[in-house]
């Protein structure tokens, strides 16, 4: 009542009435004297005559006190709709104010990972759970794939998938629907004993979506507070999804501008941009930038003899070699792997001696020679081969005209010796 009703007003009521004998108070439990005070169909109280000594008669008094009644009801009405008005206000800004936040963390970020870490963090704090993930649709459309996670699901991301349509997330994603489920453990219909030990309460699903068109689902379980979500929470997790599959869509037209749709490595014009931009950086931290360019050896041979279909099975295993062999986490920038045309790749080291970048050559070459590749047995040798060259910034080169060079004829010095080898510039 205090936020419908100041009770100054009611006094100054009073004493206006104060010469009649007569004197109200406002009370949230009824008496049987008292009226309610009801407003939009709910009761916020009760005005009750606390003062006997009325000089008027019955019926006057009962006028007065149906006059003061509808009177406070108004005032309190006006309050309760300037209440409802604010906090709506209040509420609006507040989710104005986080999702301009999370626009401004996730806005820059163009790795379709990044962004999905990022996003999935942003409903943890803005929401306080302690668990949740991020999951996105697979190429063919028909089934999700946990690609960002935290708390007890960590160990989920790229491990677990989930057809559409079938348990929650597959649900919201088939639908487009969100799901809201105060208590898990007892609903009727997702409640699922063997996952107990998950210990899931309280747990919010909503899709993400962009025109349209459902790219994931976001999920969240458990408040901290072991509370269970409120529509309100449902409401703000509705509003970061917007943001969030926006995110996710653009970092994904970025990727794929520059990514090589063979081998999902980076093309070559990603390469030369991130080429330039390392030596600039290099040229203030004063670090080293080592380049590894290697193509492989008699391709021409593999896909005259193989056909063009084998050819590309072959480059997309060199592909995946390179990366399961090249750094991409750690307490360094990761290592930039790029398809340069054809048959030949490049892999950017930064902040590596160029003994370190010649050992990262040779267990690449040594991968690629052990590797069995269908129709590696047509070839000299009887097996598939690569040859590298390996140069170094700034020991070997002052621009990246100059370290693409000395690559290169530290590789043609590679073939010349035999190929199936690692040669270091000179």
């Amino acid at each position: 009542m205090k936020l419908l009703f100041e009770v100054q007003s009611l006094e100054t009521f009073n004493q206006k009435l104060q010469p009649l004998g007569l004197r109200f108070a406002l009370s949230e439990e009824p008496t049987e004297s008292s009226v309610a005070i009801e407003i939009s169909g709910k009761t916020l109280g009760h005005l009750t005559v606390c003062s006997a000594h009325c000089s008027l008669e019955e019926s006057t008094a009962d006028s007065l006190i149906q006059l003061a009644t509808e009177q406070i009801q108004t005032e309190a009405a006006l309050r309760y709709e300037l209440q409802n008005t604010l906090e709506e206000l209040i509420s609006k800004y507040e989710e104005l104010t986080v999702l301009y936040e999370s626009a401004e963390t996730v806005a820059t970020v163009m790795n379709l990972e990044e962004v999905s870490r990022l996003i999935l963090e942003q409903a943890a704090e803005i929401l306080e759970v302690a668990q949740g993930s991020l999951m996105l649709l697979n190429d063919e459309g028909d089934t999700l794939e946990v690609v960002a996670a935290r708390g007890m699901r960590e160990d989920t991301v790229g491990k677990v998938t989930v057809p559409v349509g079938e348990e929650i997330s597959g649900t919201v994603a088939q639908t487009g629907k969100p799901i809201l489920i105060e208590d898990l453990r007892s609903h009727p219909e997702y409640s699922r004993p063997s996952r107990a030990e998950e210990d899931w309460t309280s747990l919010i699903s909503v899709p993400l979506r962009v025109r349209d068109r459902t790219l994931g689902v976001l999920n969240v379980n458990n408040k901290k507070n072991g509370e269970p979500f409120s529509s309100g929470d449902l409401k703000m997790l509705m509003a970061l999804a917007q943001l969030a599959a926006i995110s996710i869509q653009n970092a994904r037209t970025y990727q794929n501008a520059i990514t090589d749709r063979l081998t999902s490595l980076y093309n070559y014009g990603y390469f030369r941009e991130q080429l330039d931009r390392m030596i600039a950086d290099c040229q203030e931290t004063s670090e080293n930038l080592c380049l590894l360019m290697f193509d492989i050896d008699h391709f021409k041979n593999f896909n005259d003899v193989n056909g063009h279909e084998l050819g590309n099975v072959c480059l997309v295993g060199v592909a995946s070699l390179c990366m399961d062999n090249s750094r991409q986490a750690g307490d360094r920038l990761p290592d930039l792997v790029a398809r340069y045309g054809g048959e030949e790749f490049m892999i950017l080291l930064r902040g590596v001696t160029l003994k370190r970048a010649g050992e990262v050559a040779e267990r690449i070459r040594e991968a690629v020679e052990t590797r069995h590749f269908p129709g590696g047995e047509n070839q000299p040798g009887g097996k598939v081969t690569i040859s590298i060259g390996v140069a170094a910034f700034p020991h070997h080169a002052s621009n990246g005209d100059e370290l693409l060079n000395s690559a290169d004829e530290a590789l043609y010095e590679a073939k010349r010796g035999g190929r199936n080898r690692v040669c270091v510039a000179g």
